[in-house]
């Protein structure tokens, strides 16, 4: 979700006031025409909560943007803030300007947004097979094959580098926060913790920049707990929990029978680096996977959560899982992160299911020689 408990200390530019902003080609939606997407607000149509907000599903017809029928109309996820939140009108403003800008196939998109007297609301696209935490977690859910793991690993290592490419730090990804759509292709969502990171020039290191440690514990890298250092590390970090999450379909952290909380790294570390004790961290649940891949997409992990100075850069990490499955590499999508939609996207396109792909030929090499290049590989934004 895009909402969340650090909305008001995340996405927040020096953007002082609504004449401030640079046009986003947004929907403006009156309260009256949200009210009535959602059935005033119903609690059949609720889907959730993302900290400080409510989230309901609405329907809007996709030409016009405005309030429809289940029959007629395309689905949204309408997220009101709740009364008393602490977000300012142009705080609000300012959010809604840096998320309108930041669009990506890997990043759920913002369609439009209400600012009303006292409400303050969100319309961002609904993705219809919720969150990776529901398919990895919830029992009664059929389990996720190899080969989607595998897809759901390289769309949110792109979101990642997308965004340390715009010199944002995501610093809340879990499994929570990746959304997926009808085909199960991943989108990061909740960027309420995120931080923009001025000046930074991606040929050089990571400036020093301290902001309190925000996030959920497993996730978190030791360094950022430690000294509130803020650099793109710590993406990494939690990404390599995520990509152990997928492999064993265990939590970041989750209680053993005796009461004692079992961190993922700790638990995956004594059996990483030997082929024969894969099985010791796979999912029990997965059936059938290739030996091979899922040794390497191991080896990855560990290189993600390893010491800071050692972890590569999310635009290694994409290569790294691309070369190891190409034919999952859509034909649009590039290790270079590169936005594949503007700015200047129309509303209509904000609804339209992401075409079929066609996966274009690429030479095989070795994942762990993607992720190893000459000279220092510390973070870069």
């Amino acid at each position: 979700m895009i909402l969340s408990s650090g909305l008001t200390t995340g996405l927040l530019s020096e953007i002082s006031s609504e004449s401030d902003l640079p046009t986003v080609n947004l929907k403006v939606f009156t309260y009256a025409e949200l009210d009535k997407a959602t059935r005033n607000f119903a609690l059949a149509n609720r889907l959730g909560d993302g900290g400080p907000s409510h989230v309901f599903m609405g329907y809007i017809d996709e030409r016009t943007c405005r309030a429809a029928s289940l029959a007629t109309g395309t689905p949204v996820a309408v997220k009101r803030l709740r009364t008393g939140s602490n977000l300012t009108h142009d705080e609000m403003l300012s959010v809604v300007n840096d998320l309108g800008r930041h669009v990506h196939w890997n990043l759920v998109k913002l369609i439009g947004y209400c600012l009303e007297e006292e409400h303050k609301l969100l319309v961002c696209e609904y993705l219809p097979n919720g969150s990776l935490e529901d398919h990895l977690f919830i029992p009664e859910r059929l389990p996720l094959s190899w080969e989607t793991r595998v897809r759901i690993a390289m769309d949110v290592a792109r979101g990642l580098s997308f965004l340390h490419s715009q010199r944002i730090i995501f610093r809340d990804l879990k499994a929570a926060n990746v959304l997926l759509d009808s085909a199960f292709n991943a989108k990061l969502s909740d960027f309420g913790y995120a931080k923009i990171i001025p000046g930074v020039d991606p040929s050089h290191t990571d400036p020093i920049f301290r902001t309190r440690a925000s996030g959920i514990e497993g996730y978190l890298a030791p360094e950022y707990l430690a000294t509130d250092q803020l650099t793109s590390a710590i993406d990494v970090y939690s990404f390599g929990v995520l990509l152990l999450e997928l492999v064993s379909g265990r939590r970041a952290v989750q209680q053993t029978e005796s009461g004692i909380e079992d961190n993922i790294v700790e638990w995956a570390q004594p059996n990483i680096g030997s082929r024969h004790l894969l099985d010791k961290i796979m999912d029990t649940k997965l059936r059938e996977y290739s030996h091979e891949e899922a040794y390497e997409v191991v080896l990855i992990a560990s290189e993600c959560v390893g010491e800071k100075a050692q972890r590569p850069r999310m635009r290694k990490v994409l290569s790294a899982l691309e070369q190891l499955r190409p034919s999952l590499v859509p034909a649009i999508a590039s290790s270079s992160s590169a936005p594949v939609a503007s700015s200047s996207t129309t509303h209509e396109l904000s609804f339209r299911t992401l075409p079929q792909l066609q996966c274009p030929p690429s030479t095989i090499v070795s994942s762990r020689e993607a992720l190893s290049p000459p000279g220092c590989c510390c973070q870069v934004i």
